[in-house]
């Protein structure tokens, strides 16, 4: 395959790239290469104007973008001519499945703007004489799916085939419902009512025992013990079984990387979790939390070197710069003697920049408690931690050691 460009801008709030760039060069690949000759670059970008366009072509017809959207959202909308909702693995009338979008996005839009990039009037002075207008690029597209898919695809991922009759079945038997129950789901869990999340997201998934978000969210709250008992390998099954359906789920490949390398297995850990980082729509979170990962596994320099990257990418992430003072004291170097100022260093500045982060200041204070002559300061932000937290039990109980051993010092 010829060399391409891809380029990626995180996207703002909720929103999501479906596609990567590996599902784009399946489809290229499945196509003849004179089609895309003129395309030099693909870029993921979040223009999407809300949800008014899908992609479109570069006034130099030669890249293409496509554009990030709100994860739950209908494309019914979009369909032109004779498409139906079904035809994607969809329902009219209600918000469409992931792998739906993947389908509409990948085969359809994608394959509309490379139809864009369609020399139809050689000899024309003017771009938009001499490229194909909207009515040949519908055609373009409707006419490469229906040859793409006129025959089955060997590839596991099933958004490079129409849906499936089984696929279809499933969906209006249950696809309504289940969809219901996993937004109710979304509600308990934000409401903290965790046993009630997994009752509906279970629910959802033997509705229909496709819906990735559901069993996203349900390995998640699995591989935490949140509203279940906590279980890392019945989190694998979840997670693995969600990414099989969308790859590009950010929370189903960060905590199926963090399962894995619970579980020891290390190389698959690593495959999971630097997928997470190029999701990351909130750079640096993913990153940091690879590198924490990285420190447990006793890979210092690596980790140490990732959590500078993620530092440097945003100055303001209380997340890696905290996780990044635990890694230095996890670090028993006898080379490194001075990871204990440079652990306060980070866990002070983490408290300069959220001064209402109960953690920081707990993280501050535990580690000044292992200084002879910081104990005041680390019961002052023990108890600013307490304040902010009351249910913070690490700190209550370091707290109550050192008060304990300052009464008996008082008392001799």
């Amino acid at each position: 395959m010829r060399p391409l460009t891809f380029t990626s801008i995180p996207s703002r709030g909720n929103r999501h790239h479906f596609v990567t760039e590996d599902e784009v060069r399946v489809v290229l690949e499945r196509l003849p290469t004179y089609l895309w000759e003129r395309l030099a670059t693909v870029h993921f970008n979040d223009r999407a104007n809300g949800c008014r366009r899908l992609g479109y072509v570069t006034g130099g017809k030669d890249a293409i973008s496509l554009c990030a959207l709100p994860q739950r959202l209908s494309l019914t909308p979009f369909l032109r001519g004779r498409q139906t909702p079904t035809q994607f693995g969809a329902l009219r009338g209600c918000q469409w499945p992931l792998l739906a979008v993947r389908r509409f996005m990948l085969y359809n839009v994608f394959l509309h703007e490379l139809g864009h990039l369609q020399v139809v009037k050689e000899k024309a002075k003017s771009t938009r004489r001499k490229f194909a207008g909207e009515n040949r690029a519908e055609q373009f597209a409707d006419h490469w799916r229906r040859e793409l898919w006129s025959r089955p695809f060997p590839h596991p991922d099933p958004v490079h085939n129409p849906p499936s009759p089984e696929e279809l079945k499933a969906l209006s038997d249950g696809w309504s419902n289940a969809h219901s129950d996993y937004k109710q789901g979304l509600f308990a869990e934000k409401a903290k009512r965790y046993e009630a999340a997994v009752l509906l997201y279970t629910r959802a998934v033997d509705r229909y025992s496709r819906h990735e978000m559901a069993l996203e969210r349900l390995g998640v709250l699995t591989y935490a013990g949140k509203g279940t008992t906590q279980s890392t390998s019945a989190a694998i099954e979840h997670l693995d079984a969600a990414i099989e359906l969308d790859p590009t789920l950010l929370d189903a490949n960060l905590f199926l990387g963090f399962a894995l390398a619970r579980e020891g297995r290390e190389t698959e850990a690593r495959r999971y979790l630097e997928r997470a980082i190029r999701l990351d729509v909130y750079p640096p979170l993913a990153m940091a939390a690879y590198a924490d990962v990285l420190a447990d596994w006793g890979d210092f320099a690596d980790a140490e070197a990732l959590f500078q990257k993620a530092i440097k990418r945003d100055p303001g992430c209380v997340f890696a710069i905290r996780d990044y003072g635990r890694s230095l004291i996890r670090n028993h170097n006898p080379e490194a003697d001075n990871n204990i100022e440079r652990a306060i260093k980070l866990f002070e500045r983490a408290v300069a920049v959220n001064p209402q982060d109960a953690e920081s200041h707990y993280r501050l204070g535990d580690l000044l408690s292992c200084l002879d002559d910081k104990t005041e300061r680390a019961i002052e932000h023990l108890k600013r931690s307490l304040k902010l937290n009351p249910e913070h039990a690490k700190a209550a109980e370091v707290l109550a050691e050192l008060e304990e051993a300052r009464g008996e010092v008082d008392r001799i």
